[in-house]
C-alpha cells in the first residue's frame, strides 16, 4: 500500500503527509523555485546557483551551447561514442539500472516487446508528428537561442544505437526539461492525448511499465466513477482544475469535453490594461472555437474600458468571436452583455459603429432560438437601440424572446416615449414574459401594443425611473387598466432613483397599475422641499391590497416618519418583503416585530438600517441586542432579519 502523499506548492514535490506539516515550514522558509531550471534552490544559494549552474558552455563533443546544469546529462544520454557507450553505462548507472537497459535491447528476451506504437523511431521520421509547439511565435531573433533544444538533433553517431522503449524522441526531453516547455504539448501515442512534456515524461513511464507487467494494474477506485458522478463533479470545477483532472487518465479526459459542461458560460474582459488582457481575449476565442457549438447561455462582461485601444482591442474580438458563434452554434437560447456604456469618450465613433453592427449581426443569426436577450447599460442612440432590437424579428418580421432587458439601454435625456420607431420596433414582439426597460419608454401606444401582441403571456414589467431620464409624460390610467384587464397575470415592479417629490409620484404611480413592487431611494442625496410623509400616507396605501415589497432608502433627517411607516406595513396585507434605510428610532423595530409576533402583519424578511447623526452607536446596538434577546424565537424560526445602526454623518 502506498503511502499517502501531499502535493507542496512551493518546491512542486509530492511529500509524504506525515511529514507535510514540517516540510511546509521549512520549504517556504528557505526554499524558493530557480526560475531558469524549476528546481528548489536554497534562498541564500540562489544568487550563487543561478551564476554557477546556468552559465552558458559549450559540450565538447558536438559544441552545442546550453546552460552548465544540463551539460553533464546531455553528455552522458546523447554524446558518447558507439564504442564507448557501454563502458560508459557501466561507471555512470546502477549495475541494476545497466541490466535492466541490456535487457530491454537484448534479442533473446523471453517476455514479448511492447507494441509499436511505443517503440521510438529514429529522429528524423516521427520527431514532427511527436510533439507540438503551442506557445505564441516569437521573433526569429529571440527564438534562435533556443530553437536546437526544442527540435531533434541530427547526430551521425547516434544513428546506430538501438532505440530505448519511449514514445518521446531521446533529444526531446532534454529540451522539455525546460520549465517554459511546459507549454509544449506532446502525444502520448498509447492514449492519443496531448500533455506537457515534463508531465508526459512519467506518464509514459507508467504506461510502459503497465505494458510490461503480466499482473493486471492496481487501479484506484476513481477510475472507476460513474459518468454521472464524474460529470457533476467536473461540473463544479473552474477551467483551470477542469484542465488538471483532465490529465489523470483517458476517462477523465474524455468527460472534460462533455457538452453538458459547457452549456453556461461568462466571459469577462477586463478595462484595463495589463498583461492578462491578451490571454483573456486568446482564451475567450479559443473557447468558442472549441466549444461554442454547445454554449446555451453566454454573458460577456467589459468592465471599465480605460481608453480607445482597449475598446478596439475588444470589438475586434468580439467580431471574430461572434462571427465564430454565429456560424458553429445553433442552440443560444440566452445573451447577457450589460455596463457597456457605448456613449463614452472611450468609444471612437467608428469602434462604436462597427461594434454595434457586429452585434446586430450576430442577432440575425441567432434570432430564431434567442429567447432571452439583456442590453443593460448600453447607453445607445434610439436608432441603434431600435436597430439592434429589429434584429431579432429579422427572419420573420416578429420575435418570439420572451424576455428582454433594455434598462439604461438608450443614452440620457431621450424621450423614448414619443417614437414611433421605437413603437414599430415593439410591436413585432409577439410572446414576452418579462419586460425590463426604463419610464422614459413608457407610453398609451406601448401599452396598447402589448396589450395586443403580448396579453396573453406578459407576466412581469419592471420599469425604472431615475431622475436624468424624461418622466413628465402623460400616462392615462385606462391604458394601464386595459393591460392589466387582458393580462390578468401581469405584476409591475417600479424602482425610483431620486424622483422623491409627491408629485412626480403621483402622476406615475396610478391606481390602476398592478404594483407588486416599488422601490424609492434617493442615494443618500436630502433635499428639504420633498417630503416622504404625503407618499407614506397617501399614496402607498392605494396598493395595500397588492403590495408585496417595498424597499425605501431615503435620507430623512428633517423628518420623523416611524409612526407612518409603521402604519403602512400593517396596512398592506400582502406585504412580506420590507427593507429600509432611513433615520428611525430602535423603538420601530420592538414594534414591528410585536406586531409581526401578534399576527397583525405577514412579514417574512426585514433588512433596517437605522441612521444617527452619532459617530458612537454602542446605545443602540444594545437596545437591538436586547430586542433580538426577546424577539429570538420569532426570527430564528420564521424571519430573514437584518437590522443594525449605521452612523449618518
Amino acid at each position: 500500500m502506498k503511502e499517502e502523499s501531499k502535493f507542496c506548492k512551493n518546491c512542486k514535490r509530492d511529500v509524504s503527509a506525515a511529514n507535510f506539516s514540517l516540510h511546509e515550514a521549512h520549504c517556504v522558509r528557505f526554499l524558493a523555485i530557480c526560475p531558469e531550471c524549476d528546481e528548489p534552490i536554497a534562498l541564500k544559494e540562489m544568487e550563487e546557483h543561478q551564476q554557477d549552474a546556468h552559465k552558458q558552455v559549450r559540450c565538447k563533443l558536438c559544441h552545442q551551447s546550453m546552460h552548465k546544469y544540463l551539460l553533464e546529462n546531455h553528455e552522458c544520454n546523447k554524446c558518447f561514442p558507439d564504442d564507448q557507450y557501454l563502458q560508459h553505462l557501466n561507471e555512470c548507472s546502477s549495475l541494476s539500472k545497466l541490466a535492466e537497459i541490456l535487457a530491454s535491447q537484448s534479442v533473446t528476451k523471453s517476455r514479448p516487446l511492447p507494441p509499436p506504437s511505443l517503440v521510438t523511431s529514429p529522429p528524423h521520421e516521427n520527431a514532427a508528428a511527436a510533439w507540438k509547439d503551442v506557445r505564441p511565435k516569437r521573433k526569429e531573433k529571440d527564438f534562435s537561442a533556443s530553437r536546437p533544444l526544442l527540435k531533434p538533433l541530427k547526430n551521425k553517431k547516434s544513428a546506430g544505437r538501438p532505440a530505448f522503449t519511449a514514445t518521446l524522441d531521446p533529444v526531446l526531453p532534454k529540451a522539455l526539461e525546460d520549465p517554459m516547455t511546459y507549454d509544449v504539448l506532446v502525444t502520448c501515442s498509447q492514449c492519443n492525448i496531448l500533455l506537457p512534456g515534463p508531465t508526459l515524461r512519467k506518464h509514459e513511464e507508467l504506461t510502459v511499465s503497465f505494458m510490461e507487467d503480466d499482473s493486471e494494474p492496481e487501479q484506484s477506485c476513481w477510475a472507476y466513477l460513474p459518468d454521472v458522478c464524474l460529470s457533476n463533479m467536473f461540473w463544479w470545477l473552474d477551467d483551470r482544475d477542469r484542465s488538471r483532472a483532465a490529465l489523470v487518465c483517458k476517462k477523465w479526459n474524455q468527460a472534460m469535453y462533455s457538452g453538458s459542461l459547457w452549456r453556461t458560460r461568462t466571459i469577462t474582459f477586463s478595462g484595463r490594461p495589463s498583461r492578462s488582457n491578451t490571454s483573456e481575449f486568446e482564451s475567450a476565442l479559443w473557447y468558442v472555437k472549441r466549444f461554442g457549438k454547445y454554449l446555451e447561455h453566454l454573458e460577456i462582461k467589459f468592465l471599465n474600458p480605460y481608453n480607445a485601444v482597449l475598446t478596439r482591442k475588444f470589438q475586434v474580438t468580439m467580431r471574430g468571436l461572434l462571427s465564430r458563434l454565429g456560424k458553429c452554434n445553433s442552440r443560444l437560447v440566452s445573451l447577457t452583455i450589460q455596463h457597456l456604456e457605448l456613449d463614452r469618450l472611450v468609444w471612437k465613433n467608428g469602434i462604436r459603429t462597427q461594434f454595434i453592427k457586429n452585434v446586430s449581426t450576430f442577432l440575425k443569426r441567432m434570432s430564431k432560438h434567442l429567447d432571452y436577450l439583456n442590453l443593460k447599460g448600453a447607453r445607445v442612440t434610439l436608432e441603434e437601440g431600435c436597430e439592434l432590437l429589429s434584429s431579432l424579428s429579422y427572419l420573420k418580421n416578429k420575435s418570439f424572446a420572451s424576455e428582454i432587458n433594455i434598462e439604461d439601454f438608450f443614452s440620457h435625456h431621450l424621450s423614448i416615449y414619443s417614437s414611433p420607431l421605437f413603437h414599430q420596433t415593439m410591436s413585432t414582439f409577439r410572446n414576452l414574459v418579462i419586460l425590463t426597460l426604463n419610464y422614459n419608454c413608457i407610453s398609451d401606444e406601448l401599452l396598447e401594443i402589448l396589450c395586443e401582441h403580448n396579453a396573453h403571456s406578459l407576466w412581469t414589467i419592471n420599469i425604472k425611473c431615475h431622475i436624468h431620464d424624461p418622466h413628465g409624460q402623460v400616462v392615462w390610467g385606462m391604458s394601464w387598466a386595459n393591460l392589466a384587464k387582458r393580462a390578468p397575470k401581469l405584476k409591475v415592479n417600479f424602482f425610483f432613483e431620486r424622483v422623491m417629490k409627491h408629485n412626480s409620484l403621483a402622476r406615475i404611480l396610478l391606481v390602476e397599475i398592478p404594483l407588486r413592487s416599488i422601490s424609492l431611494r434617493s442615494c443618500y442625496f436630502s433635499d428639504p422641499d420633498w417630503s416622504m410623509r404625503p407618499t407614506l400616507t397617501y399614496l402607498l396605501p392605494a396598493y395595500k391590497h397588492i403590495l408585496q415589497k417595498l424597499t425605501l432608502e431615503f435620507n430623512n433627517d428633517h423628518e420623523l416618519l416611524d409612526e407612518e411607516l409603521l402604519q403602512l406595513v400593517l396596512s398592506c396585507e400582502r406585504l412580506f418583503f420590507l427593507k429600509v434605510w432611513a433615520f428611525l428610532s430602535v423603538a420601530f423595530v420592538e414594534r414591528l416585530l410585536q406586531n409581526r409576533a401578534e399576527g397583525k402583519c405577514v412579514l417574512c424578511t426585514m433588512k433596517v438600517r437605522i441612521y444617527t447623526t452619532r459617530h458612537e452607536t454602542s446605545e443602540e446596538d444594545r437596545l437591538l441586542r436586547d430586542i433580538y434577546k426577546k424577539f429570538r424565537n420569532l426570527i430564528d424560526s420564521e424571519l430573514n432579519y437584518f437590522v443594525i445602526a449605521y452612523p449618518m454623518v
